[in-house]
């Protein structure tokens, strides 16, 4: 069908068997379809809503109507305007295009392809055929991986309970354990730190005092630690805190001097924790009172671009040796021969 063709049946209003209340009712749901969906997490996603936006763009043309672009809005506002035959034609592909294929979801299609001309039905079939040969295919990678992950999902039930795959973290342990790491396991450490813990920060501290601490690290703690500490007077602290706003000031002495050597990790910071500290220090000097420590402002702040890279993560004051470095080493623990018991011995 060409588009004159399209526009003339869709003008043309007749025959499409629907009063106008009943007209108005398919509008605001194919309208609440959209908003809804344009507000989900992945918005309009599949092939599926390929194809029936692409429908509502033609209907539009074929209508003369100018979409401003493919805002939700635009979408709905158009759906408005559209002629009577068109949003017949649109409640049809919703079903067309998003129907399972099921016997019962075949006999509806078929039966609201019917008024509809025969170029346009046979399109909204191919379509149809099209949308679910995708979902067969996604459905045979996701049982692949799903069958490729079985082996790891069961061994997981061995990992976590298994003493081999956690460490200490009494404060004396944790100490002399990080000085033999690496800077990205430095980094999986301060970036899940407990910040209002006090036995444990003489970890962090040796951490933020190595020039080959990375910068991304030093960053994601600075930041942190400003959003409670940066505009409070030490004096006025606990011990606890007071030991950790001054261990934020070395951290900014540190940065602002070029003490860290390395950057190479990218912190995993808020921009709202940035702008929250940035516009401390606006306002700290604005009023007379700057801030005794500054760091490098927004234009000079270069971070790296990559995910640490480490055998361990930390949570929640637990150290544990991640699953991938523990499904390497099990053979040598010797994990595994014979669980429950090969844990117990």
């Amino acid at each position: 069908m060409t588009g004159d063709e399209v526009r003339d049946q869709a003008q043309s209003g007749g025959g499409v068997g629907l009063s106008d209340e009943n007209l108005a009712l398919h509008r605001s749901a194919i309208q609440s379809r959209i908003t809804f969906q344009g507000l989900a997490t992945r918005p309009f996603e599949g092939l599926s809503w390929d194809y029936f936006l692409a429908d509502v763009e033609l209907e539009a043309r074929a209508a003369r109507i100018g979409m401003r672009d493919t805002t939700i809005g635009s979408y709905c506002d158009t759906i408005q305007l559209l002629p009577a035959a068109a949003i017949v034609r649109l409640d049809a592909a919703l079903s067309v295009y998003f129907l399972p294929p099921e016997p019962e979801s075949e006999a509806h299609v078929d039966y609201l392809l019917r008024p509809l001309d025969a170029a346009t039905a046979k399109r909204m079939r191919q379509r149809r055929h099209a949308v679910h040969a995708m979902q067969a295919v996604a459905q045979q990678q996701e049982e692949a991986r799903k069958k490729a992950a079985a082996p790891d999902e069961e061994l997981k039930s061995q990992y976590w309970p298994c003493p081999h795959a956690a460490l200490s973290t009494e404060p004396d342990d944790f100490l002399l354990w990080i000085k033999d790491q690496t800077p990205d396991t430095w980094h999986v450490i301060v970036d899940s730190w407990d910040h209002n813990s006090d036995d444990r920060d003489s970890v962090i501290e040796w951490i933020f005092e190595q020039p080959n601490c990375d910068l991304g690290t030093a960053a994601q703690y600075f930041f942190i630690a400003a959003l409670g500490l940066a505009n409070e007077e030490p004096a006025q602290l606990s011990s606890g805190y007071r030991r950790k706003w001054h261990l934020m000031k070395r951290v900014a002495d540190n940065w602002q001097r070029g003490h860290y050597l390395r950057n190479e990790v990218q912190p995993s910071i808020q921009p709202s924790d940035v702008q929250y500290y940035d516009e401390l220090v606006a306002r700290r000097e604005a009023s007379g009172r700057p801030l005794p420590w500054t760091v490098p402002g927004p234009k000079l702040r270069r971070f790296g671009g990559r995910q640490a890279n480490s055998a361990y993560f930390y949570e929640d004051c637990h150290l544990r040796l991640g699953f991938t470095a523990w499904k390497q080493q099990r053979e040598q623990f010797g994990c595994g021969r014979d669980f429950p018991r090969c844990c117990q011995e």
